[in-house]
């Protein structure tokens, strides 16, 4: 699964390292989660839904059981390299001990709970000192237009409750400990998409002119032509769909030696 149809960049915002350990919360049928496993992490991807995980762990590669710290021969299964924990698990109850992670992404998934706010309190908890976490939700001024077009597009079981207003999102984050240090927009072709779901119906995706765009956009991250990009990142500023707050957990005070040690002990043993 190409870095392309993600929205976490992993080049220059998310950067992962060696060892590091990255929480993908609301991770769904794993496309953040498959991207990741590329790189040299331990990887765990949570979801309330089970059926989703089978999904994801479906398209990787690695054994069930293998260590998470290597990468694996083509011919163990086919799918995507790397190793992934699975997890089913509520955002605003994670069975984490604090300060579990090194990175933690959280993909359109507050927008779905109930309480939104202690999705990001438990963000912040299970986020070790000095982490870099990304945050993304839907993009206000899209999304009003799809719940004004479509009534079945906010009922839906399952769907968004609520909306976040500009600047509302960085100010929970900043209300509840991060330092938020990036923001971008994302997907400006699947706002043209939705657009036109909620237009024709949003259960009528068969329909002609939204098929044809589904067809236009899988052409698009499979061929990804130069001109194109530039298009999208273009509009990408006046109707991306989502909104990325790339944020960083402030680091502890400075320590000692002894307590690094006392510290870091607990958090190797919290994913046992």
């Amino acid at each position: 699964m190409p870095d392309n149809i993600v929205t976490i960049d992993f080049r220059r915002h998310l950067k992962l390292e060696p060892g590091d350990v990255l929480l993908d919360l609301g991770s769904g049928n794993g496309r953040h989660t498959i991207e990741a496993c590329l790189w040299p992490c331990r990887v765990v991807s949570v979801d309330v839904d089970a059926d989703e995980l089978r999904r994801a762990r479906f398209f990787l590669r690695a054994p069930a059981g293998g260590s998470p710290w290597l990468r694996y021969d083509e011919q163990e299964k086919p799918g995507y390299p790397g190793w992934a924990d699975f997890i089913v698990a509520d955002a605003q109850h994670l069975p984490f001990k604090d300060g579990a992670f090194d990175k933690v992404m959280c993909t359109e998934v507050l927008e779905h709970i109930p309480d939104d706010k202690e999705g990001i309190r438990e963000l912040h908890r299970v986020a070790r000192p000095g982490a870099d976490v990304a945050v993304s939700v839907p993009r206000y001024w899209p999304e009003r237009v799809f719940w004004t077009l479509s009534w079945e597009y906010w009922h839906t079981p399952g769907g968004h409750v609520r909306m976040y207003k500009p600047g509302v999102m960085a100010r929970y984050l900043t209300e509840h400990g991060f330092q938020v240090q990036a923001m971008r927009h994302r997907h400006a072709f699947q706002s043209v998409y939705w657009f036109l779901r909620c237009t024709f119906g949003k259960d009528n995706e068969n329909r002609l002119v939204p098929r044809t765009m589904w067809k236009f956009i899988n052409w698009y991250q499979q061929r990804r032509p130069k001109k194109v990009e530039f298009l999208e990142a273009a509009i990408n500023l006046i109707a991306g769909k989502d909104l990325v707050h790339y944020t960083k957990k402030p680091a502890a005070p400075s320590m000692n030696g002894r307590q690094r040690v006392e510290e870091e002990a607990p958090r190797a043993s919290a994913l046992r």
